[in-house]
């Protein structure tokens, strides 16, 4: 039976209402009930109710028509919410519904406009029926009341003045700015203020709307003093979903107060919402045309709005709204907000609707002017002109706008319009990987860089740990913001997953697979992204939009995609590498801290990595690649800009906006303040050219739109013009000379066939290449053979593929001479060797894992491994990701030729237009981390010792986990006890040299795996570990110097903070050195590194004296006398294990 659909409108929404129905039906989620939103799809195909956005349900059917539609009944919930996306299935619904009556669907809203709707389906015609039904609402004395306070109610209840401009300037919506200022922020507070003094029962939360982000925090720093009273949560496009929905508990040790966007308007019930504070204020996006870019605008909530605000209360207990405008300003709102259809510059959507294959809907003209509120005409004109200029749409001779193979590929991408630009210029500039990983970076919410909610200098510090150096390389904020995740996401999979696919080889070797590691390895993944203050759920996001974006790429196969490279930039030029130094922090995120925490305790710890920054300048090509992104924004923001002297041809490149040789108009003249006269270079003259606007060609874009003094539209040259090159399609034909290059060539290298059962590819090859230099493999047990010019070719029979054939046959040895093969073919047909993708998928992983373990082992890095398969189930199964996971990275692939190589049966038919389905021929090439230690496989496979190495694996990330040996000790595993023991000694061992032994083991246990018995590591730790506790006593003493008590204490203070600031730099260049330790000047770094060690603890020291001065033995002073004899004795341990150094040297 076809299951039910039901949209909603947000992400937050459609994951809230699956989960309380799968609760309210006691049902797993992804069972019975499911959901789909983005890129997460919790479902099965068993799901009897599915929930998913507006957006999901308009892809599905752009992307497949009415065949998208196969439910039971759909579901459109909250109808009133007029988004593009909204609006679009309403007409493509209506669309369908002329072509099949017996789909059935149902529309629902507590506060629509029934009648427009209504009227809208009237015209399907045919004795169909659109019926309304009104839901009753039980008898009144039964429900829980709300009640509505407005603000002239709201001043009396605070004892506040009558006039009330500040908070509601002017008395109309139309003449009244909708700014958030001060006056209203503090208004809020008071009222929560009142709200919890006035409620008895804690568990009553308060709702409060307001429009923006930062309205949010500011609201949030008012509160924060509170933190023993208030728990606060954040619901925000920028907060992490599962986060988000722990404003969904009841707390019943403080109030929850509850901060929020229209995230939380409808569809959303929080449990013991019994107080709503509703600003009345809302962000609009909408199409700015004179700085060609979204942009967002503060405007008041339409009475609609208000009414589903006032919802949200009143539903699991009584509820009191308090709307803060005057009651007669309220009755004056619009009484619905205006569709976001009529606002936007709906290009990414024409060129969607002009891409999809079912005639009901894919002219963009007709089918926008069927909307329930049609965009003017001249939008939709102005969309498709940008389309044909860029070259994503071309016009028939029918007159119809067709798409382009570039603007079908633009569509089949799922990112937003300049972010799918963005990536396909990245692929034609050799790039494509990095791009795809930009553009899905661009679209992402939450990023994976943590955003400590309300501190944004925090957040900054941590976008400094992974792209610091030159600022200047990127011309905005938003664009430094991008470059860090993107080298944050480079980072966890060098440092991580590496890490974690190499263990999966070594246990697969071992054939011991630990299910209990299996189970910890989300958690342990968790908790090293918090190390490292970047969000796991995020990166797995990314992950999926990335490999959905890379396959759209292999399915249409532009130009480009043949000699595209997926080697990782951490490996080229140079492998980056980063050791983990493991230290407890006091909590710097106060959004994250506890809600049991006393606002007079220190905050929480939390377990940090201190080797920063993470990523050093310029690591993973960093410079290049933010170079290359502005580049191609300011190409993006030309492009789809008309220019003054525009006559229709077309795109145009930046290097033809240039001046005409005229001076440009001095921007100091316009505002009257030019005291050069005569003598300013610039013009003088209103009818010169304004210079060009440096932002206006930034992600961020300018924000000064039509009132900016500089030009947002340049003339082109007059010289010939020159359109913009076109991406298109690879061609059709295929040489033998790719593959045949990639044959050996010496006398000693031989080729290999894997399991080519009737020896049809192997004979094709053999006709142009010497078939004694070719080894084959089948599984067939029939040897015999009739074709004469496979004479010369060792041929091995009866060997399943692939273990048999790459790794032993049982009871045996691999047969298979390895040491003479220089190059893999598989000439693969899925389908024979199973019939669902999942073990499709599974064939290819074991594949490329025991291929792996057998170069990996026996050092046969040069191998190629050369694997030909239909494009389209390439894509499908995402074999470069399956690759990728056992160290292997596409290198180049090219069609396969039938002729010269043997005909391939696999062939899919593929029914959309310029998608390719043929053979090709992907050559993939080994490149595995140098820090790899890999046994052969002949000592591995009559060895369980990679189980042991697996064991420690687990040991060490429980160690990071919490550094209390007992606690450690747990393991299932056998010799965990031995293990605990080991570290404990390496550990010892070190700070037996030191004066402060206790201190030293307490700090420097969670380094053990990590230094082992390496003096060096040692002492790199310990200085690592002094620089944190260092920067905190920087901190420390620059909040209590300014509360010092007398003249004398602030001296002191003051002495001492200029002392740690001497001592943390040499503490710096110290650990600087410590990282570049070689023989050849080992000597001089060892005077350099006690010198300078020497005198971070004189300073340290020093700081200690100026305290004994001082009569002052306030609370403060204790504090920082404790604090700075902690780090006096960190960096004498740290001097003496750089004393041990010196005498065990390298």
């Amino acid at each position: 039976m076809a299951p039910i659909l039901c949209t909603q409108p947000r992400r937050f929404a459609v994951v809230a209402v699956a989960k309380m129905v799968a609760k309210s039906r006691n049902s797993d989620l992804g069972g019975e009930i499911g959901y789909h939103i983005g890129h997460s799809k919790i479902l099965t195909e068993g799901s009897k109710i599915l929930f998913k956005t507006a957006g999901v349900l308009l892809d599905e059917m752009l992307d497949k028509g009415l065949n998208a539609l196969k439910y039971k009944v759909i579901i459109l919930d909250e109808v009133h919410e007029r988004s593009v996306e909204s609006d679009l299935v309403l007409v493509c619904v209506k669309q369908f519904l002329m072509k099949n009556n017996d789909l059935r669907v149902v529309l629902m809203s507590a506060t629509a406009d029934i009648t427009r709707y209504r009227d809208y389906f009237k015209e399907l015609g045919r004795g169909e029926r659109v019926e309304v039904v009104a839901i009753p609402s039980p008898d009144q004395r039964t429900i829980f009341q709300r009640r509505v306070i407005y603000l002239e109610q709201v001043a009396g209840l605070l004892g506040m003045s009558s006039d009330l401009s500040a908070y509601c300037p002017g008395p109309s919506p139309s003449s009244a700015d909708a700014e958030i200022k001060p006056e209203l922020q503090n208004l809020i507070h008071d009222l929560i203020l009142y709200i919890h003094e006035k409620e008895p029962d804690i568990e009553k939360s308060i709702l409060v709307f307001l429009p923006t982000y930062y309205s949010l925090e500011q609201q949030w720093h008012q509160l924060e003093p509170f933190r023993a009273s208030f728990e606060v949560h954040i619901l925000h496009r920028s907060i992490d979903t599962e986060q988000a929905l722990a404003a969904m508990k009841i707390c019943r040790s403080r109030r929850k107060v509850i901060l929020a966007t229209n995230i939380a308007e409808s569809s959303v019930t929080i449990p013991k919402v019994a107080y709503v504070i509703d600003s009345c204020r809302s962000l609009q996006v909408f199409w700015d045309a004179s700085r060609k870019r979204d942009a967002v605008q503060l405007v008041w909530v339409s009475r609609s709005q208000a009414e589903q605000r006032r919802g949200r209360t009143g539903r699991t207990c009584d509820g009191e709204v308090y709307r803060l405008v005057p009651s007669a300003f309220f009755n004056k709102l619009e009484e619905h907000e205006p569709p976001a259809i009529l606002k936007l510059s709906l290009r990414q959507q024409v060129l969607h609707i002009c891409c999809t294959e079912s005639r009901a809907i894919n002219d963009a003209n007709v089918l926008l002017a069927k909307a329930m509120d049609p965009p003017d005409p001249y939008v939709i004109d102005d969309a498709l002109k940008m389309l044909l200029s860029i070259r994503a749409l071309r016009k028939s001779p029918r007159g119809r706008y067709e798409p382009t193979f570039y603007g079908r590929l633009l569509a089949s991408f799922p990112l937003s319009f300049d972010a799918s630009i963005l990536v396909v210029k990245f692929g034609e500039m050799g790039m494509l990987r990095e791009g795809i990983l930009l553009g899905v970076l661009m679209d992402t919410q939450p990023l994976p860089i943590h955003h400590p909610f309300g501190d944004d200098s925090l957040f900054l510090e941590y976008v400094d740990h992974y792209f610091g150096g030159s600022k200047t390389i990127c011309s905005g904020r938003r664009e430094m913001v991008l470059m860090a995740n993107f080298c944050a996401f480079q980072f966890w999979q060098r440092v991580f997953k590496d890490k974690h696919r190499l263990e999966n080889l070594k246990q697969l070797l071992a054939k011991e697979k630990d299910k209990d590691l299996k189970l910890m390895f989300p958690e342990i993944e968790k908790e090293w992204c918090d190390f490292h203050n970047i969000l796991q759920s995020s990166f797995y996001h990314v992950s999926e939009m990335y490999e959905d974006t890379l396959s759209s790429f292999h399915r249409f196969r532009p130009q480009f995609i043949s000699s595209s490279d997926s080697l990782p930039t951490y490996y080229n030029p140079y492998e980056f590498d980063h050791t983990c130094y493991i230290e407890c922090q006091p909590s710097e995120d106060k959004y994250l801290h506890s809600e049991d925490e006393d606002n007079n305790q220190p905050p929480p710890e939390v377990r940090k990595c201190v080797s920063m920054p993470f990523v050093p300048p310029n690591a993973f090509q960093a410079y290049a690649v933010a170079e290359n992104m502005a580049s191609i924004i300011k190409e993006i923001r030309t492009q789809c800009t008309p220019s003054e002297s525009d006559n229709g041809h077309g795109a145009i490149e930046p290097e033809d906006y240039v001046e005409d040789g005229e001076a440009p108009v001095c921007v100091y003249f316009l505002n009257g303040f030019c005291n050069r006269g005569d003598q300013c270079t610039f013009s003088h003259t209103l009818q010169s050219t304004r210079p060009a606007c440096k932002f206006f060609a930034s992600l961020q874009g300018c924000r000064n739109g039509e009132l900016c003094l500089f030009s947002h539209v340049m003339r082109r040259r007059t010289t010939s013009y020159r359109p913009p090159p076109q991406c298109l399609p690879e061609e059709d034909g295929s040489s033998t000379s790719p593959l045949l290059d990639l044959f050996p060539t010496s006398s000693e290298g031989c080729i290999l066939v894997f399991d080519d059962s009737a020896m049809h590819f192997t004979s094709s090859i053999a006709n142009g290449y010497p078939s004694w230099r070719i080894l084959a493999t089948s599984s067939s047990s029939d040897t015999l053979l009739c074709d004469s010019s496979l004479a010369n070719t060792r041929i091995f029979w009866g060997l399943n593929h692939p273990y048999q054939t790459i790794i032993s046959k049982a009871g045996g040895e691999n047969p298979i001479p390895w040491n003479e093969v220089k190059c893999v073919l598989w000439f693969l047909n899925p389908d024979s060797y199973a019939d669902t993708p999942e073990g499709q998928k599974t064939i290819l992983q074991n594949f490329f894992e025991y291929m792996a373990i057998r170069l990996l082992g026996d050092n046969l890095y040069e191998i190629r491994v050369i694997l030909t398969m239909n494009n389209v189930r390439f894509s499908l199964l995402q074999v470069e990701k399956l690759a990728r996971d056992s160290f292997f990275f596409l290198g180049e692939s090219f069609p396969h030729n039938s002729v010269s190589f043997g005909e391939f049966q696999d062939t899919l038919t593929i029914q959309k237009p310029m998608l390719v389905s043929r053979p090709i021929s992907y050559v993939f090439n080994l490149h595995s981390p140098s820090d790899i230690q890999f046994d052969p496989i002949s000592k591995n496979m009559t060895s369980s010792s990679s189980s042991i190495t697996f064991s420690i694996l687990l040991l060490s990330l429980l160690l990071a986990l919490n550094p209390n040996p007992s606690l450690a000790s747990t393991s299932s595993n056998n010799n965990a006890n031995d293990i605990v023991t080991q570290y404990s000694t390496y550990v010892r061992n070190a700070c037996n040299v030191t004066r402060y032994q206790r201190l030293c083991v307490r700090t420097l246990w969670p380094f053990a795996i990590v230094a082992g018995n390496n003096t060096s590591k040692w002492a790199r730790a310990s200085v690592a570990v002094t620089i944190t506790d260092t920067k905190r006593m920087l901190r420390l003493l620059l909040k209590t110097q300014r509360s010092a008590v007398g003249e004398r204490e602030r001296i002191a203070m003051s002495d001492c903070r200029e002392l740690f600031v001497d001592s943390l730099d040499n503490l710096y260049k110290s650990l600087a050195v410590l990282r570049t330790l070689n023989a050849d000047e080992f000597q001089r770094q060892i005077s350099d590194l006690a010198t300078w060690l020497s005198a971070a603890l004189t300073d340290e020291d020093t700081c200690l004296d100026g305290f004994e001065e001082t009569s002052s033995r306030s609370r403060t002073v204790r504090m920082v006398r404790r604090k700075a004899t902690k780090c006096m004795r960190l960096c004498s341990n740290a001097l003496a294990l750089l004393n041990k150094l010196a005498f065990d040297g390298l």
